[in-house]
């Protein structure tokens, strides 16, 4: 099964390395994606908890709304449920 995730993110342009850029220069985006299922981590402070999809599985999820030689730089994802 798969599982839809809202992902914000901020857009790398091709040929850019890390110390090439300011992060507030960047484009930001957010994006609703289709990624494996959270597992589930157990019962920590009371509350069930999850493991999300690798940041490789969901950068390549990302991959479709990308310009070809940009990466995504993961800031938040929430799982959509319902």
């Amino acid at each position: 099964m798969a599982t839809m995730y809202q992902i914000t993110y901020q857009v790398l342009p091709a040929g850019v390395g890390p110390d090439d850029y300011e992060p507030a220069d960047l484009e930001t985006r957010t994006d609703v994606v289709e990624a494996s299922d959270p597992e589930e981590a157990g019962i920590i402070a009371g509350e069930m908890r999850r493991y999300l999809p690798s940041y490789e599985e969901l950068g390549a999820a990302l991959g479709p709304q990308l310009a070809p030689g940009t990466r995504p730089i993961i800031k938040n994802v929430e799982i959509l449920e319902g």
